[in-house]
């Protein structure tokens, strides 16, 4: 097993030296006040935009600075705001965090021992709840081990070369129009899921019954492992406290499954969203199934995650706050639909999101009430199957009722309803597999 303080101390060093050369890049735009920095290494890959995205076609236009450095600049205020929050400090000592992270996890897993069974059923309710997801839809099976299994596992440490003979150049093109779309969306997935981690703080009151040291314990140790993912560059090769595997729906099981494993509480949320996640991104690769399997290959790849991880939330801020208060809780919905539009159109609309336009707003708008009519549509059929099912009851005639299906439709939302072949657009029920680094982060 790697050392992994060793790895951690030699990149603290690094960044010190760092420190005492001439600024490689202040473009980043820190808030005022704010003295802790990202590492330096970090600031120059984002500069030089050898990051996860790259030059997306998807961000908007920079001026003094490129997009994702201004993004990075807030989320990176945001993570150390809340990490001084939860140790009650004014500045952060690096070297005392890297010392403290493990014996934290170790503490926290501990308390979490006598109420494991506890713990899994509030992840599960509360990822139900969060997607208004029924269990005639999704199956969920959640556990909290500290032996998280990797078998099965689809990702690639980098992207694979594919020997996909296309049609023409056009498709070519296109298809590779459709990676950076999938990278776009990917990063999306563990940004919802990194904002989604610190959800514990929504049943303080039930943790409390359980352990009343819990929900401080996972303020400490959440908003460590945010900040570390931004002072520690490499974050490769260490201990994964967290798994997820997606079985998607198919002709035996119409239910799609998510799979997932965490050394900790907030950690099995976090693997529980981007399950969630992982099916509504799913609309968004091509129909053609060989097309999907280059894309995947291409996009998915396990290098890609640290960086994923650090612009991932800021993506997703910027994607809800273009929705109005009234319709969050529709931000779901929104995404999924955002995520089934042709590529071309998906880059031109999530560019006006990202930069925060009118029109961008104008766009989620429109997306909003399309949602809203076809929610109206499935209350109104709701509504007509309910009169069936009371007038069939009341008939001698009767010979069956009728069901009563609640929640978030994912065979609808992924264009799965209609038959076997609506799932040939992507990987049938193959599974895929993501894991949340803890030896990463120290």
């Amino acid at each position: 097993m790697a050392d992994y303080r060793k790895i951690a101390e030699e990149a603290l060093r690094k960044a010190k030296l760092g420190k005492q050369k001439p600024t490689l890049n202040e473009s980043i735009v820190y808030p005022d006040g704010l003295t802790e920095r990202m590492h330096p290494q970090l600031e120059e890959e984002l500069a030089e935009r050898k990051h996860s995205l790259g030059k997306h076609p998807a961000f908007p236009e920079g001026d003094e600075c490129s997009f994702e450095q201004k993004i990075m600049g807030e989320r990176f205020n945001e993570v150390a705001s809340r990490y001084k929050r939860a140790f009650d400090c004014d500045s952060i000592d690096n070297q005392k965090l890297v010392s403290e992270m493990m014996p934290l996890v170790h503490e926290t897993m501990a308390m979490e021992a006598s109420n494991k069974k506890a713990l899994e059923e509030l992840a599960v309710r509360m990822i139900r709840e969060e997607y208004n997801m029924g269990e005639d839809v999704v199956e969920i099976h959640a556990e909290l081990t500290p032996k998280i299994s990797l078998v099965g596992t689809k990702k690639n440490p980098k992207p694979v070369t594919s020997e996909m003979e296309f049609d023409n150049h056009e498709s070519m093109i296109n298809a590779n129009k459709e990676v950076y779309k999938r990278r776009f969306l990917n990063a999306m997935t563990q940004g919802a899921a990194k904002k989604c981690n610190h959800m514990f703080h929504m049943v303080d009151d039930e943790l409390t019954n359980l352990n009343p040291r819990l929900a401080s314990k996972y303020a400490k140790m959440m908003a460590a492992a945010d900040y570390l993912y931004y002072v520690i560059p490499k974050m490769e090769n260490g201990t994964t406290g967290g798994v997820v595997k997606v079985q998607f729906p198919s002709a035996k099981n119409p239910k799609a499954v998510i799979y997932a494993q965490a050394m900790v509480f907030p950690v099995l949320i976090h693997e529980l969203v981007k399950g969630v996640m992982e099916l509504l991104s799913a609309h968004g690769l091509p129909k053609d199934r060989k097309t999907g399997e280059f894309v995947i290959n291409k996009a998915d790849f396990l290098a890609a995650e640290p960086w994923d991880m650090r612009i991932g939330p800021a993506l997703w801020s910027r994607f809800t706050q273009a929705i109005d208060p009234d319709d969050f809780e529709l931000k779901h919905h929104i995404y999924s639909e955002m995520a089934a539009l042709p590529v071309d159109e998906f880059n031109m609309k999530m560019r006006e999101v990202m930069a925060g336009t009118k029109e961008g707003k104008k766009i989620i708008k429109g997306i909003v009430d399309e949602v809203k009519a076809g929610l109206q549509e499935d209350e109104f059929n709701e509504a007509m199957n309910e009169i069936s099912s009371y007038e069939d009851e009341n008939s001698v005639d009767n010979s069956r009722g009728s069901e009563d299906v609640e929640g978030f439709d994912f065979e609808e939302l992924m264009g799965l309803k209609g038959g076997d072949d609506s799932r040939d657009d992507s990987r049938g029920s193959e599974d895929d597999e993501e894991g949340f680094e803890f030896g990463e982060l120290f």
